[in-house]
């Protein structure tokens, strides 16, 4: 009798482990179902520096490519899907004052650091190159922690915008990658449909993510694990 007893009790702890394993589980994949939901929202960097700016005062800064002050329709960043966004044909401003980032005038080459405020997954750009001057060569490289890069993209040459013509957004795809920190270096300014004065350019950026930032997903599935085992807990002394 007792062991048969034994047997039932252990029977059941088994049981209660699967359905707290099958739990987790379901959990888990509710959270990748959460990350999946967010599949190409357009984010914007929160903050951007230059290793070059023009130098007039409220105008032409690094902070203006992340404003969408010169955009004829904006978007909201982590909520408005890249895709649909970009199939509008969403276009930049050739008027420059406040819209667009220039580098003071003699510098043909920079280098740029967008922080996007938290780590996401992302895979592409949308780059409003400006037509003024505009950019012919790009690096993309990127970071966790603002120190340790590594190159995704490089030797991209963005399109030679028409001179003093509103311009659309060319996406640059580089597969899916975690980061916090993009970094551009950019040159060989300007391209030969623009000015012919030496400086770069560029009007707007823009990045894909495929996923809700890293820490909200840790915290959706840490929170209800913990949830399971204080369950589980309250269970056992019961």
């Amino acid at each position: 009798t007792m062991v048969n007893t034994n047997n039932r009790l252990t029977g059941q702890i088994i049981m209660k482990k699967s359905r707290l394993l099958g739990a987790v589980c379901a959990l888990f994949a509710y959270g990748l179902s959460a990350i999946n939901a967010q599949a190409s929202t357009i984010i914007s960097p929160v903050a951007a520096t230059a290793s070059s700016e023009f130098g007039s005062a409220n105008a032409y800064d690094i902070g203006n490519t992340s404003d969408h002050s010169g955009l004829s329709a904006g978007f909201v960043s982590g909520v408005t899907d890249f895709d649909t966004y970009l199939a509008g044909n969403p276009t930049h401003t050739y008027i420059a004052d406040d819209n667009e980032w220039f580098t003071a005038t003699g510098v043909a080459s920079a280098t740029v650091n967008y922080d996007l405020g938290s780590v996401y997954s992302i895979d592409r750009l949308a780059l409003w190159n400006d037509e003024y001057s505009g950019i012919s060569f790009l690096d993309i490289s990127i970071s966790l922690d603002n120190i340790n890069f590594t190159t995704v993209a490089s030797g991209l040459v963005p399109v030679d915008n028409p001179l003093y013509l509103d311009y659309g957004a060319e996406v640059f795809g580089f597969g899916s990658q975690s980061a916090r920190y993009i970094q551009f270096d950019v040159g060989d300014c300007p391209q030969p449909d623009g000015n012919s004065s030496l400086l770069c350019g560029i009007g707007e950026v823009a990045f894909s993510t495929s996923a809700v930032p890293i820490p909200a997903a840790v915290w959706l599935f840490g929170s209800g694990l913990l949830g399971l085992v204080g369950m589980a807990r309250r269970k056992k002394a019961v």
